[in-house]
């Protein structure tokens, strides 16, 4: 199970600011994505595990303006755990030729696309307290 999903079920959805999370496999960043300048940055590379809501509520301590943007969860290999690699992304994946939902607002359609972008293993969306995972173009919703 996703370290994202077994968070959801265990602290509910009501206590969720709405975010998106990017987790992809690769030695860069994945095609298709744009850091929004933050000051202070908060610190990267801290493993991306069950912990996760304290490093995000320090974070938006140090800067409330990241929860802007999609969080980008990276690993150079699947044998490796994921880390933070970057708070507040612009993502803009290329328009797809198979539209599989209809418009769902930008952050619900970004992660769909962005999670047919090769390097990409699924993408997240948070909001209105509900938990979507989206996987090469197909959404599914988390129930707790």
């Amino acid at each position: 199970m996703f370290v994202l999903e077994t968070i959801w079920r265990e602290v509910g959805a009501g206590n969720w600011p709405s975010m998106m999370f990017c987790l992809f496999t690769g030695s860069k960043l994945p095609d298709f994505c744009a850091a929004m300048s933050r000051e202070p940055q908060p610190d990267t590379g801290t493993e991306f595990g069950l912990n996760f809501l304290d490093v995000y509520a320090r974070a938006l301590a140090l800067n409330a303006a990241v929860h802007d943007g999609a969080i980008m969860v990276g690993r150079c290999n699947p044998a490796e755990p994921y880390s933070i690699k970057g708070w507040s992304y612009r993502l803009f994946p290329p328009a797809s030729t198979q539209i599989t939902e209809t418009n769902r607002g930008s952050a619900f359609n970004s992660c769909l696309e962005m999670s047919k972008v090769p390097s990409v293993d699924t993408t997240y969306l948070v909001s209105e307290g509900r938990l979507h995972r989206f996987i090469k173009g197909s959404v599914t919703p988390i129930h707790f």
